[in-house]
């Protein structure tokens, strides 16, 4: 059967429910697929028809290959019919229509219902989103779907979920643009070929694209953890730095300390060489003086002044070889420790 034949029979059923429906006296019916309008080919399926109470005559009228008509009967009670179908093929794809009878008249039609059958053709069409399935909301995505030349018309469904002829897009070529995406638009692709003679039989499915839409970053925050992180060193450099100069200074100030006690600790040591050392200067001065001079010299009062300055007369001979002596043992007992200058006036 051609196409155009086709197209002037659904013409006469539409001009013919028009009449039987005498200006929409009756409710419109409405219509459903589960479990959904694309069906792989050997599945079943069941169309549901939707109807005022009462209902108990209804029809199923299929627009395809054929036009086709099944009828149904039931309680009325619930309004509602359903036309199941075992195992689908190529023939049972098309679009489908409700209709009921009452009060002695055909409703109008239904929405239609457009069922479609994949994997008539065996071929595998791929799926790529470019620039990326990764998006941000506002921004444009592009599903390329590759298949075999042959095929006239591209299809796109989303999540498997197509009930209505509003859920899977359709066209001549094989790109399909999003612009702008939304966050709606998030979910799982797969598109499917098809001819233009028979529009409702499709290809297998391609490979799922899964497409994760994002909200776009809040304005002025974009550079925030670059900041945060730049601070973050900041202050464990400054951190860093007050520690090392706590260090230097708790070892300068320990190190003083240490140094102090360790020149007293020497100092007090050394104490005790140098009384001896002054007490054997006195002992040789004592014996090298005569004892006139030792009279004079003990005759001389001590004033309180400390700056006074006291002078004592020595025999240059006897001195000299005594201060060798003294010099000499000075040097091998006392090394390391401090030296005890005195000024004598020779004359």
């Amino acid at each position: 059967m051609s196409l155009g034949f086709t197209f002037l029979l659904g013409l006469v059923f539409c001009l013919e429910q028009r009449i039987w429906a005498k200006n929409g006296l009756l409710p419109q019916p409405s219509i459903w697929a589960l479990p959904g309008a694309v069906i792989p080919q050997g599945s079943s399926v069941t169309i549901h028809c939707r109807g005022p109470p009462g209902v108990v005559r209804w029809q199923l009228l299929r627009i395809g290959t054929l036009i086709s008509r099944y009828d149904r009967t039931s309680d009325g009670s619930q309004g509602v019919s359903t036309f199941f179908i075992q195992s689908v093929t190529y023939i049972n794809a098309g679009i489908y229509y409700c209709i009921y009878w009452k009060q002695g008249v055909w409703s109008g039609r239904s929405d239609p219902l457009d069922l479609v059958v994949t994997g008539v053709y065996k071929d595998t069409p791929s799926l790529t989103a470019l620039p990326d399935p990764n998006v941000t909301s506002g921004e444009n995505v592009t599903l390329l779907c590759e298949t075999s030349p042959y095929y006239e018309i591209f299809n796109l469904t989303k999540d498997g979920r197509n009930v209505s002829p509003q859920d899977f897009l359709r066209q001549d070529h094989n790109t399909f643009l999003i612009s702008p995406v939304t966050l709606a638009h998030g979910g799982i692709y797969r598109c499917y070929g098809s001819s233009k003679i028979y529009p409702h039989s499709w290809s297998l499915p391609s490979n799922p694209v899964k497409l994760l839409v994002t909200d776009p970053p809040a304005p002025g925050n974009g550079h925030l953890p670059i900041v945060t992180g730049i601070l973050a060193i900041v202050v464990l450099l400054l951190l860093f730095l007050l520690f090392l100069f706590y260090q230097c200074w708790h070892r300068v100030k320990h190190g003083n300390i240490d140094c102090e006690t360790e020149n007293q600790v020497k100092y007090k040591s050394s104490f005790p060489v140098m009384d001896f050392q002054e007490e054997n200067q006195n002992d040789v001065l004592e014996d090298i003086q005569p004892k006139k001079d030792r009279q004079m010299a003990m005759q001389v009062p001590i004033e309180e002044d400390s700056q006074e300055v006291t002078y004592a007369q020595l025999h240059q001979e006897t001195l000299r070889g005594n201060m060798d002596t003294l010099l000499s043992h000075t040097r091998e007992d006392s090394s390391g420790q401090p030296c005890v200058y005195a000024t004598l006036n020779l004359s």
